[in-house]
């Protein structure tokens, strides 16, 4: 029986929840910018993925500077919570977008977002995986992500085909609400700024 580590079972779980509720997002997202955005057409869904990825890379470096400066982990734990909760109330805006400016602006926040969740957690994963584990337990962790984007993805189309749009984006955030939710478990095990090192509170 493969034994892991509480830290990084709770990162797993919320990774695996976090991506569900994106999954449901991500597979209708061109659709609903052609159909439901005043405007919307092919050059919208290329422009608004470029803004996101664009503006998540150029912050991932100077965040990941940042956070390396410091020693212990409470700035890299709060970077990661806030960012995993903006772009969980992101979700929801898309409701109210109407316009391609909308979509330009949520985007742009999305990579705020997307760059202070993801380059931290990264970090923690590596930082408390388990020796001579490495392999199985990353394995694990992409292996149930992309399980999860797969069912999302199924009952997405399904959801879009006969309920509409608004439903996709709230069970979306809801999901990645409950996903960002349960890194509140590692709160307490977050590594402290010591002199000669790091403890584990």
């Amino acid at each position: 029986m493969i034994r892991i580590n509480r830290i990084i079972r709770v990162l797993i779980a919320s990774d695996f929840i976090f991506h569900v509720g994106v999954g449901f997002m991500d597979p209708i997202f061109a659709v609903f910018l052609v159909e439901s955005i005043t405007g919307g057409t092919v050059q919208l869904v290329g422009t608004a993925a470029a803004i996101y990825w664009f503006t998540k890379s150029v912050l991932r470096l100077p965040i990941a500077y940042f956070l390396d400066k410091k020693r212990g982990e409470y700035d890299d734990f709060y970077s990661m919570l806030a960012g995993f909760f903006i772009i969980t109330g992101l979700q929801f805006t898309y409701l109210l977008a109407q316009t391609p400016n909308h979509i330009y602006i949520i985007q742009v926040f999305m990579g705020v977002g997307g760059a202070l969740a993801f380059t931290p957690w990264y970090g923690f994963f590596s930082r408390h995986i388990d020796k001579y584990r490495e392999n199985m337990e990353w394995s694990i962790s992409n292996s149930s992500v992309g399980f999860g984007i797969a069912g999302a993805g199924f009952l997405a189309g399904f959801v879009a085909e006969h309920f509409g749009f608004a439903p996709i984006f709230i069970i979306s955030g809801i999901l990645s609400f409950f996903g960002t939710l349960l890194l509140l478990f590692i709160g307490k095990n977050v590594q402290l700024k010591k002199r000669d090192g790091f403890s584990i509170r």
